[in-house]
């Protein structure tokens, strides 16, 4: 019997996987920043290793990085991803960081969205209603407050619309790239970028503490990054997407365990609701996926 993970199955997990890696890695960059270093110098300090690291492995691997350069989609990918973190750290020090969050947790809804649009996806209402579900799921543990927003609000807003314009671009990037090489050149743009901020706000007192956490979130990004590449290169977008709101669930329990937040009941439910969204979604895909193949035997 085969058992090998249908690419629906592959994205829904590299995706969850990379999500969750992500928060962790943010865990572990406000920890550090907690520790006296700047937001930006963190994350300058941060890539730097990631870097050395992924021009290491790409290297051993006999991988390239001019490889990436005569592709078009991975030029767009990079430059999205680019812009977006531009957006967000700009709009994350000014905003509230519940409504910071809510507005990207829109990007699952219009990657379904434009999923089925442009690329031809099948989207049945209940995975719309699915979708849906889970969105109203983060609401419930975010929270934003409608008097907190304000012009900078539009910058989450471009944020968000360069992280659908990433996905779609890595779609498109040639299959023969390994996620590796996309993975650097973007570790090469996304740090110079964080050098050049970190010159206008200052370097805080660099301590022991504050590498070690930057050491372990540079591992848990290279995680989310190879995992987020690999996402959306398998399988349909419009499955895959949603499981982007489990970032949510993990950041509650990092807040948790790291910070000392403790969930209230509303957060719980909000929780409930996400994860229940995603279970259905992927009961629902597998048993599509069941029906198509006894109809084809």
């Amino acid at each position: 019997m085969n058992r090998r993970l249908s690419p629906n199955a592959q994205g829904v997990a590299l995706m969850t996987g990379g999500s969750l890696a992500y928060v962790i890695n943010d865990g572990l960059v406000r920890e550090a920043t907690e520790r006296g270093l700047d937001v930006y110098q963190s994350l300058f300090l941060r890539g730097c290793l990631m870097v050395v690291i992924l021009a290491v492995w790409s290297h051993r691997a006999g991988h390239r990085v001019r490889d990436l350069r005569a592709d078009a989609p991975a030029r767009l990918r990079v430059g999205a991803e680019v812009v977006s973190t531009a957006c967000f750290f700009a709009g994350i020090v000014r905003l509230e960081f519940a409504n910071v969050q809510t507005i990207l947790m829109l990007v699952p809804f219009a990657v379904t969205l434009v999923a089925s649009r442009r690329l031809g996806e099948h989207v049945s209402v209940q995975r719309y209603g699915l979708t849906a579900l889970g969105f109203i799921g983060v609401v419930a543990v975010v929270r934003p407050t409608p008097g907190d927003f304000s012009p900078w609000t539009l910058l989450v807003v471009v944020a968000a619309l360069f992280l659908v314009l990433r996905e779609f671009a890595t779609r498109r990037v040639d299959p023969t790239i390994p996620p590796l090489v996309v993975a650097l050149l973007t570790a090469i743009a996304i740090t110079s970028m964080m050098g050049l901020l970190s010159v206008f706000t200052g370097w805080g007192d660099i301590t022991g503490a504050a590498i070690a956490a930057l050491v372990v979130a540079c591992g848990f990004l290279i995680v989310g990054y190879l995992c987020a590449i690999e996402a959306v290169r398998v399988g349909d977008l419009s499955v895959s997407a949603p499981f982007r709101y489990t970032a949510v669930v993990g950041a509650v329990v990092v807040g948790y365990v790291m910070f000392d937040e403790t969930p209230d009941s509303l957060t719980w439910f909000g929780c409930v609701l996400i994860v229940s969204a995603g279970v259905a979604s992927a009961r629902a895909d597998a048993l599509a996926r069941n029906q198509a193949s006894s109809h084809s035997s």
